[in-house]
């Protein structure tokens, strides 16, 4: 690794240094919201709570993580109960130095070194300075059930059909140029993914979730690779991991192929 990558981490990290996973500091009075363990959901994507059952959640200012099956590739979610018949969800792992996240009644809250995200995912307080990704939920009251969508996606990103993407180069035209990138979270999957035109003139389709600890890369300019930004590991284009950082396994990729009128990304 070189230097100039070494400062770019250190700069990224911030203030401490994590030592087998343990934080050097820890918030007070706020903890991990409890974890519930959750069997994947079927095609259609929901996961439905029956919240009274749960009392954790069932009480204005309460919170609970979702965790799905390690298998299944789904990040756990924290879903937040800020007043009345108002629910939030939330990605669960802290984009700084992916520490699970608590709930304060107001606001997503990481224990370990107080970032603060909106109930929408936006940071409110550093260190963290990446969003955590926003799910849509409904709650019926009559039911007093919530039902969590982890298929949906970007309002402005094509949806998948038939199992696949279809990016139009009219819709996306930086794909027609050598290192040109369009990312996001197609309806129908539900992560993000990012699609590169590489300098050998052919395509590539990648997954964002890291395969350390699951949190959400993304493509850093300065270094021209995808970087983490819980741990610092980074990934190719096409995917590929760096050697010696935390990840050691590939991105989930996918086939692109391109066409005059666009690229497909085959999700089959």
């Amino acid at each position: 690794m070189s230097s100039s990558r070494r400062d770019f981490f250190k700069k990224l990290l911030g203030t401490g240094v994590v030592v087998a996973g343990i934080p050097p500091a820890c918030a007070p009075n706020i903890d991990p919201a409890p974890v519930l363990d959750v069997p994947m959901p079927g095609e259609d994507g929901l996961v439905s709570l029956v919240v009274q059952r749960y009392p954790d959640l069932s009480r204005a200012g309460g919170a609970v993580t979702l965790r799905f099956p390690k298998e299944s590739g789904q990040e756990n979610l924290l879903v937040m109960h800020p007043t009345a018949d108002t629910y939030a969800v939330l990605s669960a792992t802290c984009t700084h130095v992916g520490c699970p996240m608590g709930f304060d009644g107001k606001e997503a809250v990481c224990p370990c070194h107080l970032s603060k995200f909106a109930l929408d995912g936006t940071v409110t307080q550093a260190p963290a300075t990446v969003p955590l990704t926003q799910y849509v939920c409904t709650y019926n009251a009559g039911t007093q059930v919530l039902s969590i969508n982890i298929l949906d996606g970007d309002p402005n990103f094509p949806a998948v059909v038939g199992g696949k993407l279809a990016l139009t180069f009219e819709e996306f035209p930086d794909l027609q140029n050598t290192g040109g990138m369009v990312s996001g979270r197609p309806r129908g999957y539900g992560k993000r993914i990012f699609v590169f035109k590489l300098e050998d003139g052919t395509y590539s389709a990648v997954d964002s979730v890291c395969t350390h600890q699951g949190c959400t890369v993304d493509f850093e300019a300065s270094i021209n690779e995808l970087l983490c930004p819980c741990h610092a590991s980074t990934f190719s284009k096409t995917g590929v991991v760096d050697p010696g950082g935390a990840a050691t396994v590939n991105l989930k990729t996918f086939t692109a192929t391109a066409d005059a009128s666009g690229v497909v990304v085959s999700f089959a």
